[in-house]
């Protein structure tokens, strides 16, 4: 549906060509608009725009006109009818088509004495971005219980925000669509607005989105498509953390958004644990857990899309051509390439199943085991990373735990970044030099440092 941005090219589009027109005729191809023909010889004055309506006035009427989902117009000197030409207005020189696939546009005509912004439709529709201040927002969304997306969709609270625009807002505005409407602050309801502004004026300057079918006149494009920072990107990088974007339904809408910086939760500490192969990864989230610390290991939500994915399955093999984990593990560890095509196949998978997990816990701290944090570019997604340093006795006892051969290990870490590399990328280091008691003092230490 044509949202504020559409509509006002639209306008932009159409005022230049029929102002001071005079409509000689209306031939009307769908009864439903029948009412339209009584326009004969009327001046078009003007055209405005309230929300998403456009307002013909003229000389004896209002005409506002609601595009829906496929409402076009069409400027012509030629007869042009085919079975979707529903209203031609016909004037001098040119004719103004009304095409309409779906029919769902509407027409409502007013005698130009009628007050139109206090009658069905327009005094249903709320006030615009640009023109409501934040304490009117505010006391209107505070009334709301709904998720903020489903709020902000509704014309009635602020007008010309569709699905585009509203995912766009949110994600300038850092604030998760599920945050219920009511719990929005006052400096989150100022962002809003502001966010809103910027978004739309840069819209309405690109001539608007053309994702679907939106031609503003005579089949022009618009081009703010190519722009958008979380809306249709599912899957794809954040340009702000580098997490991934991901798609969910609220309020019966597909919604696209970035779990890290839209945190529901925005109290919640992500805090990543890293390390090279066989550094004590696991054994340090182990000791967290059973400190009864909320933990998450990346590997594990691997293993359990592996098996259970169809989906994740199928990028696997259209990057790699194999799906089995023996091959896989050849694969990767003999070819530094095919690692990184490994983790753009998988990680925006694994990473999506993590944040569900997420965004359904309450705790303030939650440790991630995330051992190809660094290579995968996943860093930013995190408040605070850690990383788990051995000595070399240490990874020999690993290593012999394991049944795994130093030749093994050099060949695994290959296509990792080194552990001094590591080391001078995290905020907080664990050094696993001595017994599993000492790693047990070590890490209630760090926990005391990071909670005060």
């Amino acid at each position: 549906m044509p949202e504020l941005p559409e509509v006002e090219t639209v306008k932009n589009k159409l005022l230049p060509s029929l102002k001071n027109k005079i409509i000689k005729s209306v031939e009307v191809y769908y009864e439903k608009h029948s009412s339209l023909r009584q326009i004969k010889d009327e001046k078009i004055l003007d055209i405005k725009r309230k929300g998403k309506y456009l307002i013909f006035v003229l000389k004896s009427y209002f005409m506002v006109s609601h595009l829906r989902m496929e409402g076009k117009y069409f400027i012509t000197s030629q007869e042009r009818i085919n079975k979707h030409d529903l209203v031609k207005f016909i004037f001098d020189d040119f004719n103004l088509i009304y095409n309409d696939v779906r029919k769902f546009g509407t027409f409502n005509l007013f005698n130009k004495d009628e007050d139109i912004y206090n009658i069905y439709p327009l005094v249903e529709v709320g006030m615009e971005p640009f023109d409501i201040d934040k304490d009117t927002l505010y006391n209107l969304l505070n009334k709301r219980s709904e998720p903020i997306k489903s709020a902000l969709l509704d014309q009635s609270i602020i007008a010309g925000l569709g699905n585009i625009y509203v995912d766009e807002v949110l994600f300038l505005s850092k604030i998760n669509p599920y945050q219920k409407a009511n719990t929005i602050t006052l400096e989150e309801t100022e962002s809003i607005i502001d966010s809103s502004i910027k978004t739309l004026n840069k819209a309405i300057k690109l001539g608007g989105s053309t994702i679907k079918s939106f031609e503003s006149l005579n089949h022009e494009i618009g081009h703010f498509q190519t722009e958008l920072l979380v809306h249709l990107r599912e899957g794809e990088r954040c340009y702000t953390c580098n997490g991934y974007i991901i798609k969910n339904r609220c309020g019966g809408r597909g919604t696209y958004y970035c779990p890290t910086c839209q945190r529901l939760n925005k109290n919640q500490k992500l805090i990543a644990i890293t390390g090279t192969f066989s550094s004590g990864k696991s054994t340090v989230l182990k000791i967290l857990k059973e400190l009864n610390y909320s933990t998450y290991s990346l590997d594990e939500i691997y293993n359990d899309l592996f098996m259970n994915s169809k989906e994740m399955l199928r990028s696997i093999k259209k990057a790699l051509g194999v799906t089995s984990k023996e091959e896989l593990r050849d694969l990767v560890f003999s070819d530094e390439s095919k690692n990184k095509l490994l983790m753009d196949a998988t990680h925006k998978y694994v990473m999506e199943a993590l944040y569900k997990k997420i965004e359904k816990d309450n705790s303030k701290l939650i440790f991630v085991e995330a051992p190809l944090l660094f290579e995968g570019k996943l860093e930013k997604t995190f408040d605070k990373v850690i990383d788990v340093y051995e000595s070399e006795e240490v990874l020999s006892q690993i290593l012999k735990n394991k049944g795994f051969s130093f030749e093994e290990y050099q060949k695994r870490i290959k296509s990792q970044l080194s552990k001094e590399e590591k080391r001078q990328k995290a905020d907080y280091i664990v050094y696993n030099d001595g017994t599993q008691k000492d790693l047990f003092v070590k890490i209630k230490g760090l926990l005391k440092n990071m909670e005060e």
